[in-house]
């Protein structure tokens, strides 16, 4: 599992799919990526706490005033 220091801000009810296991977060995002064709986001609010899935344009594109902060996990793209 790579972590990545990079924080980023989505509304919480954006969000794909989440899961306490990254692995199955992954696969899920994965998935998503697949039958989409767009970025996709795996991301924690803070340690313990579910991965959260989430497309990456409409996340970035969905209003601020609801935004939470999540850490970057992991970003799922053409190369994985």
């Amino acid at each position: 599992m790579i972590f990545m220091s990079e924080n980023v801000f989505f509304n919480p009810g954006q969000a794909i799919a989440s899961d306490f296991d990254f692995n199955k977060a992954y696969v899920a995002a994965q998935i998503y990526h697949h039958k989409a064709k767009k970025p996709v986001l795996v991301v924690q609010e803070k340690d313990g706490q579910p991965f959260v899935i989430f497309d990456e344009q409409a996340a970035l594109d969905s209003e601020k005033e609801e935004a939470k902060r999540y850490s970057l996990v992991k970003r799922v793209t053409e190369s994985d």
